[in-house]
């Protein structure tokens, strides 16, 4: 995975189905929202990190579920819409 800002992460993930939490603080919590709905996929950003490594962003990776580093840099570079990634989590029994 390649490194990204915090920025661009933030966009992305509102922009695929994410909401932010604004009840938690010490992080920024992003979670999917499906039909009205919260589900238990997430991740969060560090307030005080301007760039995530290709480290954390395989991290973020798992937390999202993928199991291809190939999709979540899809969905990271936009090709994967909101509704492609809803059926990726629906496929793997994940919603």
């Amino acid at each position: 995975m390649k490194a990204r800002k915090t920025t661009e992460l933030s966009s992305i993930l509102e922009k695929k189905g994410f909401a932010l939490d604004p009840k938690k603080d010490h992080h920024r919590f992003y979670y999917l929202i499906v039909d009205g709905k919260k589900h238990n996929i997430y991740t969060y950003l560090s307030h005080g990190n301007k760039e995530y490594s290709s480290s954390l962003m395989s991290v973020i990776k798992k937390q999202l579920k993928f199991t291809d580093s190939k999709l979540a840099e899809d969905f990271f570079d936009c090709p994967m819409s909101y509704q492609d990634y809803k059926d990726m989590l629906k496929k793997a029994g994940l919603l």
